[in-house]
């Protein structure tokens, strides 16, 4: 039993897991397995574990005695390794927002912010497979909104090269022309490509030049929204992903009025590149149940997803965390994932991280967002403390799902055990 552990293991430090990580794993998985017991109640097991600390996250309070969050969702998917079943864990719980007592349940969409721009990137290199888009193409030769970009490409702007600026503030516009009048005056100040700068305005041009190109491409007029929808949802068939989804049941975005928090997305109405997605553990599942057993994706694009664009950086394309020496202190990526693995992250707090070579998938949709006019008690418009209660929930979570995997994949594997097995639980 060992030996199979070992070959388990050695796999995942052979795709780039690291060490320290791995030897406290050997000893868990062999006590698991030791337990003879059956694959749905070791896993059910590790939920429990999962469940327990998760209410522990959603209970914590800082010094001010404020909750660094009060609604969570987290989401757990790993395949079949031998066959066609798989797992999927949802654990939710508290409430929708901080002057709510609705319950977060598993419909319940959150504002995942920034985790916009991996989608936006996903569909990028989907219309470069399919002929509509060339990414070495100049962004002035085929959206003229955007002349004062000089040469740079798409590819530019999904490598994050460069640095712009615009007429005046669109976070500070104060109708929906004036935001888009300021958007459209945007400029480039550096052309620099020796490193990446993050940013949102690279993802912000991109969707409205997918637009203007897969419109002209189609004859007919397209907004984002719906070319995302064709091009991405309906072919993964991923649900609960929306943009603009209402009042009713959304969490995260600290408004009621249905928009998103970020304040350049909500001035511009909501449908953007870079912010402004609503969606559900259920619907990053399915997404990367898509990209993980689907060909939507080849190969190439999927490597892209999660390569390395500049060594020492800890951000790769449109901005999605990579693997870094430094582990969590550098990265929301988890150092127990493959090279290749990817991670992103969202203003609101939410994470999203995917091992395509490992085929693991984990999402933490939080409600963390605190509208204090004190702000000495806030950092970037959340709790003091939530950063450090975040990153020790992230890194308790996932030796749990790594846990999960190699339990799963001896299975599997050696026993020949295949299951669907499908848990949602409800917290607090």
């Amino acid at each position: 039993m060992e030996s199979k552990i070992d070959e388990i293991l050695n796999n995942l430090l052979n795709t780039g897991s690291q060490i320290p990580y791995i030897k406290e794993l050997r000893e868990k998985s062999i006590d698991e397995i030791k337990k003879d017991i059956d694959l749905r109640d070791v896993l059910r097991s590790i939920a429990d574990d999962i469940e327990i600390i998760t209410r522990i996250f959603l209970e914590k309070k800082n010094e001010f005695n404020t909750s660094l969050i009060t609604g969570i969702s987290t989401g757990v998917y790993l395949p079949d390794y031998e066959n066609d079943s798989r797992y999927k864990l949802k654990v939710v719980g508290g409430t929708i927002s901080r002057n709510s007592n609705d319950e977060v349940n598993n419909d319940t969409l959150f504002d995942v912010a920034s985790i916009t721009k991996l989608y936006t990137l996903i569909l990028t290199f989907k219309l470069e497979e399919l002929g509509i888009l060339d990414l070495n193409t100049p962004i002035k030769n085929i959206n003229s909104d955007f002349q004062n970009l000089g040469d740079f490409t798409i590819n530019d702007l999904i490598r994050l090269h460069g640095e712009f600026r615009t007429d005046g503030s669109i976070a500070a516009a104060e109708s929906y022309e004036e935001a888009i009048e300021r958007f459209k005056s945007m400029y480039l100040i550096s052309n620099d490509r020796t490193r990446n700068k993050y940013n949102d305005f690279g993802a912000m041009v991109l969707a409205d030049t997918i637009e203007k190109v897969v419109s002209e491409k189609l004859g007919r007029k397209m907004k984002y929204d719906e070319i995302i929808n064709e091009f991405l949802f309906i072919p993964l068939y991923i649900k609960n992903t929306t943009f603009t989804p209402g009042i009713i049941n959304i969490s995260g975005n600290a408004n009621d009025i249905g928009m998103p928090h970020d304040p350049k997305s909500r001035n511009l109405g909501g449908i953007t590149g870079h912010a402004g997605l609503f969606t559900s553990s259920e619907g990053l599942i399915d997404l990367s149940e898509g990209l993980f057993n689907s060909e939507y994706l080849d190969k190439d694009h999927i490597a892209r997803l999660g390569e390395i664009t500049f060594e020492g950086s800890s951000k790769g394309n449109l901005g999605v965390y990579l693997k870094h020496p430094d582990g969590w202190s550098s990265t929301y990526n988890p150092p127990e994932f493959s090279d290749g693995s990817f991670s992103h992250q969202g203003w609101t707090g939410s994470v999203a991280s995917f091992d395509p070579n490992n085929m693991i998938h984990n999402n933490i949709l939080v409600n963390a967002i605190e509208l204090n006019p004190d702000k000495s008690k806030l950092k970037n418009d959340k709790p003091l403390g939530f950063k450090e209660g975040f990153g020790l929930y992230q890194s308790e979570l996932i030796k749990r799902i790594m846990l999960m995997y190699v339990v799963k994949k001896y299975y599997n594997k050696y026993c020949h055990i295949h299951e669907n097995i499908n848990e949602d639980r409800k917290i607090l």
